[in-house]
């Protein structure tokens, strides 16, 4: 039961039980309260209750109005008539404003995030930071729902950022009382130059309704990689519905805000260095003394010393080259210390250009201005002058340059500072459209972009440079990043300064270009030192570059310079880039192909024809590789939207006829490609039909062949790198199968951009040579004997040389048992040389053996030192004693040998063996018999 039913209920019981009675009316216990609107007939009541059990109330009354509403600053009083609200409080009216769409504030709003198709990842979530809620920037559906309802037609107002033209947005306005469900719809495109913007749908009549913002982001089948830019994240802001039911009572300002007049419909702000410190209030105080208060304050605060980020710049007008960059509060009054000032040199106009009155135009024709003084200066004898835009004084932002938050970027002299806020986090400059000229300036490259810039991140924040190729004759367009500096560690960079070319296509302004610059990150700023382009069509000089020769003539790819003039490289040779002007000393010569490589007249690349020779002599013929091979990946990848897709690769190795050999791409699309080695992606489409997209050259310039000893392999570079790749190399390895030919195979697809294929064949075989082969000779039958040839064993070749056919010589038996003889002869012969070697070796090593071991048998012996003189009486012998010789034992002792013949040695005397002992200066020894010991001392003289 409703509260408006239960109340009214409620009065007609005490109405029916005082009626009876005699009870004091007692109005000054009275209160009256208001039913709502009932379902049924809008109707309202007015109920008057009291808490005094001895008062009679009125009977309820009905509200004759129950869907009235009140302008701003009014509130319906018992809801019958609108009533200004006094000084110091505030009504919307028939306004409803969300400040922020959260649903921990307003519980009836929801926030639903939901895959588009189950092969989705996981979608992340709607999230508030700051008051400003993000839909996510994927692919996934981003729904916002904030149901409302209206008494009266009115509107609903959203305030949003939307710049990424990769992201719809949708917004609903639905209303559940028309029998169809009826809505209305608006599509948002993003805009990068927008800041924030209001949509608005109309209300057309009373009731309820749901208001509901819609988001997901376009599908690319591209895997996102370095050089994508990220997708930027739709913001929603606050939300203002008209025609709701009106306020009854008026609402007091917030501290910080006031109204002076009665019948306000929103309080205003204290400006800044005024405060109003109390709720409802009419009028704002001012701070007084060393204090200050910023915009909407309750109260003062004391001044405090101030930064560089408390101030704003303020460059002054360049007068006989100086000027004055002085700086304002950007909070007034906040800062105890004077603003900083400082005086800079400054041009008097930009590089490129000179003063014509009071305006800058660009230099004429011939002519440069470095510095930006005054007056440009022609260029010496030998040099030319190239177009171009440069910004190096900011005084000012460029018309031409797209800006969004204008408040965020401040020219500041010698630098131009931009600073994201909380209300605007993201903030970009787009330099506008670019054309460049076809001149060459070095190595291809006719464009040039320069900037020099310094990034102070206090936390985390990240600076793209982001580069937008518009090809006009097919409006192919593209956009990727450039370069991205990421700083998540706090503290500022040094200065950086970064350089990015463009390489030509050879038609004046064909391709246009658009730079752009994007910040994020809170808290975080940009100093922008300065911004170049470099060859344009429209602009000035600011310096004189050195010519190639006579005329300042340019050479395209696959010539060279010489003797003043271009010509093209010849057979067998190649050239990938172009004359240069900026180096008078351009004299390059061409390269010779590789080995195993040919190359036309004027060729920018070399390529093998099917028959080719390698640096160690060996042929191939790869003919069937010169065929268009096709091989579709296994592989097959999921997109956003449950489709899948694979590459297809498409090879063709070798020329049959003496011309590039090529394949296409994607041929009937716009962005087609051809190389030796090139990859589409294919999709079937809903009626069964190859999408092919996304071609990529894989194999352009054959740079080396090597060998295996089971085939061949090819290497291959390309000149245009696949997205997130610095180079490209791809081997296609030809193995050698003389018996049967295998499929195309990818073995290694790596992360793109290393690719590895193996085909296997004959073709994979060298060509066979005549010492590939060896003979065979028969014995001799019926006087003819058969030499037959085959391949050497191990040998791995297919074709070239052919199998010589079998031989046959005329022999007598005599002949081949004589041939068959000596080759026996032989064999024994070199058998009994080596066993008479071999006996002739043991016999002198058992002579010198035996030698040896007699004399140590024959009695090697050791005399030992006798302590005394006294005599020895021997046993009396007729021992002979002969001497030998003395030398050193193998203790490194010295002995003196003997030799004994007869009977065992007596003794002999001991002083006549001490002498011995000590004329031969022996201090070990042995003792010996008597008949020994005589002759020795005989011999000795002792």
């Amino acid at each position: 039961m409703s509260l408006a039913v239960t109340l009214f209920i409620t009065c007609l019981l005490l109405s029916t039980r005082y009626s009876a009675g005699d009870e004091t009316q007692c109005t000054e216990s009275y209160r009256t309260v208001y039913t709502e609107c009932s379902e049924v007939g809008r109707e309202r009541w007015k109920v008057t209750v009291t808490d005094n059990a001895g008062c009679k109330p009125p009977a309820p009354t009905k509200v004759a109005n129950c869907d009235q509403t009140c302008p701003g600053g009014q509130v319906l009083s018992n809801f019958e008539t609108c009533q200004e609200c006094d000084a110091g409080n505030f009504s919307l009216g028939d306004r409803k404003v969300l400040n922020v769409l959260d649903p921990n504030i307003y519980p009836e709003i929801s926030f639903v995030t939901s895959k588009i198709n189950r092969n989705d990842k996981n979608c992340p979530d709607i999230r508030t930071v700051e008051n400003i809620v993000e839909l996510p920037a994927s692919y996934c559906w981003n729904v916002v729902n904030i149901p409302f309802e209206v008494v009266a037609p009115g509107s609903v107002t959203l305030h949003y950022l939307h710049s990424d033209d990769r992201i719809s947005v949708d917004f609903y306005l639905k209303d559940f009382q028309s029998c169809d469900g009826g809505e209305a719809k608006v599509t948002i495109s993003g805009d990068a130059a927008v800041t924030w913007q209001n949509v608005q749908l109309q209300v057309a009549a009373k009731g309820k309704y749901i208001f509901q913002i819609k988001s997901t982001a376009f599908f690319n089948t591209e895997t996102p990689t370095s050089t994508t830019v990220p997708l930027e994240p739709p913001r929603l802001g606050n939300l203002t519905i008209t025609g709701v039911e009106p306020y009854t009572n008026c609402q007091q300002c917030p501290a910080g805000h006031v109204t002076s007049t009665p019948g306000s419909s929103e309080c205003t702000p204290c400006p800044a260095n005024q405060y109003a410190e109390l709720s409802g209030s009419s009028a704002c105080k001012p701070c007084v003394g060393e204090t200050y208060s910023l915009s909407g304050a309750g109260e003062c605060e004391e001044k405090v010393e101030c930064g560089g980020e408390d101030f704003r710049p303020v460059v002054g007008e360049c007068v006989a080259g100086k000027s004055t960059v002085s700086s304002e509060e950007i909070y007034q009054n906040k800062c105890r210390n004077s603003p900083p000032s400082q005086i800079y040199d400054c041009p008097a106009c930009q590089p490129g250009r000179e003063k014509k009155g009071e305006t800058c135009v660009f230099c004429p024709e011939g002519t440069h201005n470095p510095s930006g003084s005054d007056t440009c200066t022609p260029c010496e004898p030998n040099t030319i002058s190239l177009k171009g835009l440069y910004q190096v004084w900011w005084d000012k932002i460029p018309d031409s340059w797209n800006v969004r938050c204008q408040e965020c970027w401040v020219p500041a002299g010698v630098f131009l500072l931009g600073r994201p806020t909380q209300h605007q986090p993201v903030i970009s400059i787009n330099f506008g459209e670019i054309k460049f000229s076809s001149k060459v300036i070095k190595n291809n490259v006719v464009g040039m972009f320069s900037v020099k810039f310094k990034l102070y991140c206090p936390q985390s924040c990240s600076f793209l440079i982001i580069k937008k190729v518009t090809l006009t004759s097919g409006n192919v367009e593209r956009q990727e990043v450039a370069e991205k500096f990421v700083t998540s560690t706090g503290g500022g960079d040094p200065e950086v300064s970064r350089a990015y070319v463009h390489k030509s296509d050879g038609q004046d302004g064909n391709i246009k270009m658009e730079f752009s610059i994007k910040l994020s990150g809170v808290g975080s700023y940009l100093q922008l030192y300065n911004v170049n382009f470099t060859n344009t069509l429209e602009g000035g000089s600011s310096f004189c570059f050195p010519c190639s020769g006579s005329g300042c003539m340019e050479c395209a790819q696959g010539m060279v310079y010489k003797e003043g003039k271009c010509v093209e490289c010849p057979a067998g040779s190649y050239h990938v880039t172009s004359g240069s002007i900026l180096d008078s000393s351009y004299t390059s010569q061409c390269l010779q192909c590789p080995s195993g490589t040919i190359s036309q007249p004027g060729s920018t690349s070399c390529y093998t024809p099917c028959k080719f020779t390698t640096t160690t002599g060996n042929q191939y013929d790869i003919s069937p590789a010169g065929d268009t091979l096709v091989l579709n990946d296994r592989v097959s990848y999921p997109d956003q939207f449950g489709n899948t897709y694979h590459y297809r690769y498409l090879l063709k190795l070798c020329s049959k006829d003496g011309n590039v050999p090529l394949v296409t791409c994607s041929e009937d699309s716009a962005d087609k490609v051809s190389g030796v080695i090139c990859r589409e992606s294919v999709m079937r489409s809903s009626g069964g039909e190859e999408v092919l997209s996304n071609p990529v050259i894989d194999g352009e310039m054959l740079s080396e062949i090597s060998e295996q000893t089971n085939g061949v392999t090819l290497h291959y570079t390309t000149l245009h790198p696949a997205p997130g790749c610095d180079s490209v190399t791809t081997n296609v390895t030809l193995l050698c199968n003389r018996d049967q030919t295998s499929p195309l195979s990818l073995v290694d697809s790596g992360d793109n951009c290393r690719l590895a294929f193996e085909y296997s064949g004959p073709f994979g075989c060298r060509l066979c040579k005549e010492d590939d082969f060896k003979s065979i000779t028969s014995s001799c039958e019926d006087s003819i004997r058969n030499i037959t040839y085959v391949k050497e064993e191990g040998v791995m070749c297919s074709g070239g040389a052919s199998l010589p056919p079998v031989t046959s010589e005329e022999c007598t038996p005599y002949q081949d048992s004589l041939l068959n003889s000596i080759k026996r002869y032989k064999v024994y012969v070199g058998l009994g040389v080596s066993m008479l070697v071999l006996l002739i070796a043991g016999f002198c090593f058992l002579a010198w053996y035996s030698s040896s071991l007699k004399h140590k048998l024959d009695g090697y012996s050791r005399m030992n030192y006798a302590d005394d003189d006294d005599n020895y009486e021997g046993a009396g012998s007729s021992n002979k004693m002969i001497w030998a010789d003395s030398g050193e034992d193998s203790d490194g002792e010295e002995n003196l040998y003997t030799r004994y013949e007869g009977k065992s040695p007596g003794n002999i005397i001991s002083d006549k063996l001490g002498k011995i002992n000590q004329s031969l200066g022996i201090k070990k020894y042995q003792r010996f018999g008597d008949t020994d010991i005589m002759e020795m001392s005989d011999r000795l003289g002792i």
